[in-house]
């Protein structure tokens, strides 16, 4: 048959269609090659300061008028008030917006204030980068010469090269001594090569240690073995929690530490070392007294009489270490066979995130004096773990029964919320502080472990893990099933409270002293099963003591092999994490295909 002819109003139809698709096409494109407005290369009259270090320098030259926005982190002169528009990881453009400003000035990359361009292309947004002590002035003359005002700057320019030269004469001629800047105690941050602080002790006449510290950032993790081999003849501490003296105390402890023996140890609390303004000059004033005592007349500190050994520290830490990989390996082999889940651990059932969230808030109660660390830490800590286990149990169970899956899901909930819990808790940290939070937050364990707090923890792992031991006869039975338990005279109920307790205690000891560690209690009581068989009379404690020797052979792993990829320090939580994974998806995938685990 002859093929039939499209009808006519077929080929109007189609007349139509291509008409329409080729006017939006036009319509698109015409509106995608329009010519934004460029923005003003004018001076600019409001500016937006969105980091600490130009807003300092925008008020020492005399531009504060200008400035109509700061970051929720700026210092500001007294009696003057700006509105805070966030900071550089949490900001809303609208509200930077709201401020009208022409500039905004940041470290950050531009890139972060797309938004802002997008909304408002006329408005100009500066990168300015601060990170050595040349740049100093540098960022001055900018802000000077973005406003209009290029001769504002010149004399504070003028003045901080003259401080400068200043410092170099007083100490010229003079030795130079090894200086280590740090930021905390137990968790170290060091100001390494390339740094403002680099360049401020060369020119007080120092030498600066922290660049033979591992790490290629300008300021590094770090350890106190690291530290003792840099061999520093001063150290100069910036504390900004807690009580200076006990900063002093804590590097004037360390037996053998060069500086500690010499009591060459000097504690600053400002803030504004560590951000690079042109007050700087001041500071490196201050710091040539501190690094040649004979310019000022300073006096040597008194050493504590309570001395720390480096290996006495060591000691103490791999029995931190112990205390927490025994407490979540045994709290894992409890979970997998109270809940008969080989999936069931600490971790991945939200209980160390829900201790997290309560060590965080006992960090902050120990900052504001509100209790001792010893115990705020794990109180809270198993206030937060309680939390957690009511929330996993509540969910997963129906009619009697604990659903394996919904276990899983439950948990993987719990630990979503609670880690947005911490995250909301960052956001009240001042940044100078945040450091030694995100190292807990990453599992590690700190240099020095408080005693008080140590026997605390302890007490509880060891309280815990004893009365697993007491119930493991019943969780064998329990593994015959509900109604094989029932039958046999056990309470079923009050025996999944009872090790959800116990192992919350446990974990919550656990996080208080190094912080969410994972996937222990999931890779250990497996290897243990295969070694000691299902009897958790044997289990439970095989699994302690195997968790025990992991962690601290992890631990001194972890300390020994940073270097070799560029690091300080590697937290032990990051390597349990790498290795806890992939175990976690073969055991997961060996479920779905029904094998016996």
């Amino acid at each position: 048959m002859p093929k039939a002819e499209p009808s006519t109003g077929h080929v109007q139809m189609k007349h139509h269609i291509v008409f329409w698709v080729a006017l939006s096409i036009l319509i698109i494109g015409c509106r995608d090659r329009a010519p934004r407005t460029p923005p003003d290369e004018g001076p600019a009259r409001r500016i937006i300061t969105f980091s600490p270090a130009l807003t300092d320098i925008a008020f020492e030259i005399g531009l504060g008028d200008k400035v109509v926005g700061v970051t929720d982190f700026c210092s500001l002169p007294e009696g003057v008030e700006r509105p805070r528009l966030g900071d550089a990881q949490n900001f809303s453009s609208e509200a930077l917006l709201n401020a009208a400003p022409d500039l905004i000035v940041t470290q950050s990359r531009p890139e972060r204030f797309a938004g802002v361009r997008d909304i408002a292309p006329e408005v100009r947004v500066e990168r300015i980068v601060i990170e050595e002590l040349e740049h100093v002035p540098t960022a001055a003359e900018t802000l000077a010469r973005l406003t209009g005002r290029p001769g504002l700057a010149e004399p504070h320019i003028g003045e901080f090269h003259n401080r400068l030269r200043a410092v170099l004469s007083m100490v010229e001629g003079l030795s130079r001594p090894r200086v280590l800047f740090v930021m905390g105690t137990d968790r170290p941050v060091v100001a390494g090569q390339g740094s403002f602080i680099a360049d401020m002790i060369e020119v007080a006449g120092g030498v600066n240690a922290g660049a033979d510290i591992p790490g290629r950032q300008r300021w590094n993790d770090t350890h106190i073995d690291h530290i003792f081999a840099a061999r520093p003849d001063v150290i100069v501490c910036q504390s900004l929690t807690g009580d200076p003296d006990e900063a002093r105390d804590y590097w004037l402890a360390w037996d053998q530490l060069p500086a500690a023996e010499a009591g060459r140890v000097f504690v600053v609390t400002d803030p504004s070392w560590s951000i690079p303004t042109l007050d700087l000059a001041s500071k490196a004033e201050r710091l040539a007294e501190m690094v040649h005592p004979e310019l000022a007349g300073a006096e040597a500190a008194a050493r504590p009489a309570r001395l720390r050994t480096l290996w006495r520290a060591r000691l103490v830490r791999l029995l931190a270490a112990a205390v927490v990989g025994a407490a979540l390996a045994a709290g894992g082999a409890a979970l997998q066979g109270l809940l008969r889940n080989p999936l069931a651990e600490p971790y991945i059932l939200g209980i160390s995130s829900g201790a997290g969230v309560g060590v965080l808030l006992g960090l902050g109660a120990a900052g504001g004096g509100l209790l001792p660390q010893w115990l705020g830490l794990p109180g809270l800590a198993f206030v937060g773990a309680m939390a957690a286990c009511a929330v996993v149990y509540g969910v997963a169970q129906h009619r009697g029964r604990l659903d394996p899956y919904s276990l899983i899901l439950s948990g993987v909930i719990v630990n979503a919320f609670n880690g947005a819990i911490m995250l909301t808790i960052f956001l009240y940290v001042e940044p100078y502080v945040i450091a030694d939070y995100v190292s807990w937050g990453m599992g590690s364990i700190p240099d020095v472990v408080s005693h008080p707090l140590l026997i605390a923890c302890a007490a509880c792992v060891l309280a815990g893990w004893l009365m697993l031991l007491v119930r493991s006869s019943a969780l064998n039975t329990l593994g015959l099933g509900d109604e094989v338990a029932v039958s046999a005279g056990v309470a079923v109920q009050r025996l999944r409270v009872e090790v959800f307790v116990f192992v919350g205690l446990m974990t919550a000891a656990a996080v208080a002293i190094a912080g969410p560690i994972g996937f222990l209690g999931l890779i250990v009581p497996h290897i243990c099963r295969l070694a000691v068989g299902p009897d958790h009379r044997r289990l439970i404690f095989v699994s302690g003591i195997a968790g025990a020797m992991l962690l601290t052979g992890a631990e001194m792993l972890c300390r020994t092999a940073g270097p070799l990829i560029g690091v300080s320090r590697i937290p032990v939580g990051v390597l349990t994490a790498l290795s806890g994974g992939p175990f976690f998806i073969v055991l997961l995938r060996r479920r779905f295909r029904g094998a016996r685990i």
